[in-house]
């Protein structure tokens, strides 16, 4: 645990006549200013009373913000350095009148001169933005249940940060209440529990079923299989009985229109949930509207389910629900998209992560923070925004970015509960295939102010089936059909609405997204999704190559098949951004290097402003998403004017690269690293080093664009002084550290394919005997020094650090004639070389990035055949691309996105 003599230069001398008591007050009225909720109910921010606690009914918390929904927080106050002893000793005590205990707490510190001021010079002080800087400190205690068994433990306890604190403002200090108040260990426990417990009713339904109906229902749902699309029914059940509950005792229409809670079912039908009795109950909700998520419940409950089994498990789950209710999660925590992955089993096949909850807290905050708005307070201003994820999941992005346009809104003095229905009538879109992931993102959205009903909301299940692309469509048109809409019609008695989503071209003032990296690789095909036949998914494919088709024709560069769909949805992004839209995305870290993406890198460079990479690079746990099991980044940019003839828009604007060494261990980490992140500077500097709660976190680094669509190098590299020295060498000059200043090598640099022809990648040579894949010219077979075989077909195929020591090295494979293409045949052959380059080098093993051989061979998988007629120059090259100034270089451009390796296509 944090001690108080590790906070250095902070006087905590008595100097003054202020009493923190009086400041304690103060701060909470600020508090309560800060949100509506705690603005109508000041008990909900209370200060300096006694009595609060049940264990010590003396004790006098300095503040404690309470609320139904989430846990309560206390915030302990002290001149000087953050009152860390008083915020220890509130963990694991429970507040009188109200379920669970005290979790976290928020030790603050206050600036000593603070105590000469006047009470209403601190008053006006604290109601401004940024009026006044207060030191933090967050403690957390790992506590599993409702009850806590004394003493609790100093390793239960977790201190951000341990060593220094985090200065932030009053604004800062109303998020921090909201973020800490429930530990991310108990959701993921939670999640983990709910998710076998559905497992497992999924199975016995699935048992109780007559043949046929399952696949039926599962089909309904937007799956093929089975006893997924019943894991996905138990969980839409789930989330739609914990929606129920919270409306039938807060929305005031549908209590006016009749509607009973889960507990007053099971009281009618002897404890039982019955599956008529529900349906009864959900059109009601229905008939408000809630369609976005009760249609798809209603489809799920299917006429043929056995009322024995059904009731069931409906009964189960209705205690499920409760029981996650009573744990005091709050809506602000994305249990929906933790439990998500959890279910299904072809996340890997449609390359679609869930997106992790301080990822979204990164993106969210910082794509936010760029929307062009004049006056935040105006809720007409800010419900004319309009906000897009069209590959949305489990809507975690979403949420995060409404979180933030909220509390902008609200610390500007406005109302949130009048902005919500407009929201979600008129402003965000979340579109996804998967019928269960836009369920769980419009209930998600809904509970944020679930006393506001809405008429219709823009969440939907869109189609992949008969040949269809899901939101890709809105490449080509302005409206799609939602799913859940049409299906709903054959349901229920009730017409649902919309049944066609509006998303204009050039409409959108924020697109953010994790849109699937699906691509055409080995044995991944796109569309490649459970149960989906091998016809259907021949015609989406067919689909998509003419929507790229299209784009290329109108001159859009982004789309590139050997991208994937990443691209593909970046294009869709840029179609319908406006002026001064904002691009945020989480996307491969390949995006920053691989030449797919060099149509992306231009238009981002030549049509948008304010270019952001943030990488991550330390790669293990460098991920965003949730089992992608590779380095991913955030872009960021603005867009410039929309249909602009001139294409160098973004021409003289640089990219700002953020390199972070550490991934954030919470939300609440990953708030105050994106508040640092939008804090850097960079008109006085071009690079320098983040620093959190004293903690070095990463570095920064500007570059200018070398050649359009050249890789973002410095994109994902730990040491921005290599990044600066590589950077130089590219310009032809040498760049001393030391100095800080470079000289000119009066050594102009060219790209390879300016020297040398670049020969034939792996897949059209040919493939190794036993490999998996058939493809190619050639079947190669190692050379085993051993055995005398004819040597005919050459090539120098694999990598092996350990006799490939020497710049001339021998051939590792024989082929043999695979494919009947004669034409194929002639060109593999005519493009053999002496010289190679690597294209899988890894620094950490191999000792060669490029060799030569005593005879014309192919290359293969580990290497590439560089022709050239000219000895001296393939010489050169070769001791070049060995040398410390070419691997330096090779770093500018090669994909760093395995530990140790700088792989080129």
């Amino acid at each position: 645990m944090t001690t108080q003599s590790n906070f250095p230069n902070m006087d905590t001398g008595t100097a003054g006549l202020m009493h923190e008591q009086t400041f304690n007050e103060a701060l909470a009225v600020a508090l309560r200013n800060r949100r509506k909720a705690w603005r109508d109910d000041e008990t909900l921010v209370i200060s300096e009373r006694q009595q609060v606690f049940d264990d010590d009914r003396r004790a006098r918390p300095d503040i404690l913000v309470r609320s139904l929904d989430f846990y309560p927080i206390v915030v302990e106050v002290e001149f000087g350095a953050p009152a860390i002893a008083d915020a220890r000793s509130r963990l694991g005590n429970r507040v009188t009148g109200m379920p669970g205990l005290v979790r976290s707490a928020i030790a603050v510190g206050i600036p000593p001169e603070v105590r000469r001021w006047s009470n209403d010079f601190l008053a006006e002080r604290l109601a401004q933005p940024n009026g006044l800087e207060l030191r933090y400190v967050i403690l957390s205690s790992d506590i599993s249940g409702d009850l806590q068994e004394p003493p609790l433990m100093e390793d239960g306890i977790h201190t951000w940060p341990e060593t220094d604190y985090i200065a932030g403002t009053v604004d800062d200090l109303a998020i921090l209440c909201e973020y800490a108040a429930a530990p991310q260990g108990l959701v993921t426990r939670t999640t983990d529990e709910v998710a076998a417990r559905i497992h497992s009713l999924a199975d016995h339904l699935y048992r109780a079923l007559p043949p046929g109906v399952a696949d039926d229902i599962a089909q309904r749902l937007g799956q093929q299989e089975g006893i997924q699309g019943l894991r996905l029914a138990c969980c839409i059940w789930l989330t739609s009985l914990r929606l129920h509950n919270l409306l039938a005792s807060k929305s005031l229409v549908l209590r006016q229109n009749g509607l009973q809670s889960v507990s007053q079912l099971l009281t009618v039908s002897g404890n039982v949930l019955t599956l008529g009795g529900l349906r009864r109950e959900w059109d009601k909700i229905l008939a408000v509207n809630y369609s976005s998520i009760f249609n798809t419940a209603r489809i799920a409950l299917d006429d043929r389910i056995p009322v024995l089994a059904g009731s069931q498990v409906l009964t189960e789950l209705s205690e499920l629900a409760e029981h996650i209710t009573s744990l005091n999660l709050g809506n602000r925590i994305d249990f929906a998209g933790e439990l998500f992955p959890k279910l299904l089993d072809d996340r890997e096949e449609i390359a679609a992560h869930y997106t992790l909850p301080e990822t979204a807290e990164l993106l969210g905050q910082l794509a936010v923070s760029r929307i062009a708005l004049n006056d935040w307070s105006s809720t007409d201003a800010v419900a004319s925004l309009k906000i897009a994820d069209l590959a949305c999941g489990t809507g975690t992005l979403l949420r995060a970015a409404y979180r933030h346009i909220r509390y902008r809104h609200e610390a500007s003095g406005g109302n949130s509960e009048d902005l919500h229905r407009r929201m979600i009538e008129q402003s965000i879109t979340g579109l996804d295939i998967n019928s269960l992931a836009s369920h769980m993102t419009a209930a998600a959205l809904s509970t944020t102010e679930i006393e506001t009903a809405y008429d219709s909301a823009h969440i939907a299940a869109v189609d992949v089936i008969g040949g269809k692309t899901g939101s890709l469509e809105l490449i080509e048109d302005e409206q799609i059909t939602d799913v859940t809409g049409e299906q709903a019609r054959t349901a229920t008695t009730h017409d649902a609405a919309p049944t066609f989503i509006p998303v204009p071209h050039h409409s959108q003032n924020l697109i953010i997204q994790n849109p699937p990296y699906s691509r055409a690789r080995g044995d991944r095909k796109l569309f490649d999704i459970t149960g989906i036949t091998e016809a259907q998914r021949k015609r989406s494919v067919k689909r998509l190559r003419k929507i790229r088709d299209r784009l290329r024709t109108e001159g859009n560069e982004i789309t590139d098949g050997q991208a994937g769909m990443a691209s593909d949805f970046s294009a869709l992004a840029d179609k319908k951004l406006n002026q001064d839209g904002v691009f945020a995305s989480v996307l491969p870290l390949t995006a920053a290097h691989a030449e797919s993406w060099e149509g992306f890198r231009k238009t981002i460079e030549s049509e948008y402003t304010d270019i952001t990479t943030i990488a991550f690079t330390p790669h293990e746990g460098a991920m965003l998403s949730a089992d992608t099991h590779m380095n991913e980044m955030l872009v960021l940019a603005t867009k410039g004017a929309v249909g602009s003839d001139t294409k160098d828009l973004g021409a003289s604007s640089s990219i700002l690269n953020i390199n972070l060494h550490k991934y954030p261990e919470t939300v609440t980490e990953a708030y105050w690293i994106a508040k640092m992140l939008s804090a850097i500077d960079a008109s006085t500097q071009t690079s320098g080093v983040i620093l959190v709660g004293g903690e070095r976190i990463g570095t920064w680094m500007v570059t200018d664009h070398l050649s359009p669509g050249f890789p973002w190098f410095v994109a994902g590299m730990q040491n921005h002084i290599l990044a600066e020295a590589a950077g130089a060498l590219l310009r032809s000059e040498l760049y001393s550290a030391v100095d800080i200043r470079s000289w000119d090598l009066g050594m102009p640099m060219t790209p390879l394919q300016n020297v040398v022809d670049i020969g034939p990648t792996h897949h059209i040579v040919g493939h190794v005997s036993n490999a998996g894949e058939e493809i190619g010219a050639f079947t190669f077979y190692p050379v085993t020094p051993m055995e005398v075989p004819v040597y005919v077909y050459l090539a120098l195929w694999g990598a092996d650090g350990n006799s490939q020591t020497t710049m001339l090295t021998l051939p590792t494979h024989n082929g043999e004639v695979f494919a009947d293409d004669e034409g194929l045949l002639r060109r593999m052959l005519d493009q053999r070389s002496d010289l190679f380059i690597s294209r899988t080098l890894r620094t950490t093993s191999q000792a060669l990035a490029a060799a030569r051989t005593s005879e014309l061979v192919m290359g293969g998988r580990a290497w590439t055949s560089l022709i050239c007629n000219d000895d001296d120059v393939k010489s050169a090259l070769l001791i070049w691309c060995n040398s410390t100034f070419g691997l330096l270089i090779r770093n500018c451009y090669a994909q760093t996105t395995q530990q140790g390796r700088a792989t080129m296509g």
